[in-house]
């Protein structure tokens, strides 16, 4: 059955939770910016081998951010070509991609990341990370268990 006999390219929220909670990472990354405070970014994202780049893409529409990106492995010989989906625009972040899963809570140990990445969300939208002291509050929830 193709996608136009009747599978809806957008999923069901809660698929979603379920395949993020799987597959799905929140990151918080710090960036050298020179001799300047470091560049804190907040990405989410999901890599998958390319044949499995059709839920990528109806992951994408659903929530209606982020890019998809092929990835070349070549150093292994094995590996097959991989896909990446990702979000790493701070605005889609914080009006998309956090309000979805506070909408549709993760399950699994990956909702411990999630709170991470949206407790340093705020610190962002606080303009704090623009600050020594909001680097150092970063780099504490980052680092917390």
């Amino acid at each position: 059955m193709t996608r136009d006999e009747g599978v809806n390219s957008i999923l069901n929220p809660h698929y979603i939770v379920g395949f993020v909670d799987g597959e799905g990472c929140f990151s918080i990354t710090f960036n050298k910016n020179g001799t300047n405070l470091p560049e804190v970014r907040l990405i989410f994202e999901i890599e998958l081998r390319e044949d499995d780049r059709p839920i990528l893409e109806r992951i994408q529409e659903t929530l209606g951010c982020g890019r998809i990106y092929r990835l070349e492995y070549a150093r292994y010989k094995k590996w097959r070509p991989h896909v990446k989906y990702k979000v790493s625009n701070f605005k889609d972040i914080s009006e998309k991609v956090i309000p979805f899963f506070k909408r549709y809570p993760l399950q699994a140990k990956k909702l411990e990341s999630f709170n991470k990445f949206c407790r340093v969300a705020e610190v962002i939208k606080a303009k704090e990370h623009l600050t020594e002291t909001g680097i150092v509050r970063i780099r504490e929830i980052r680092s917390r268990k």
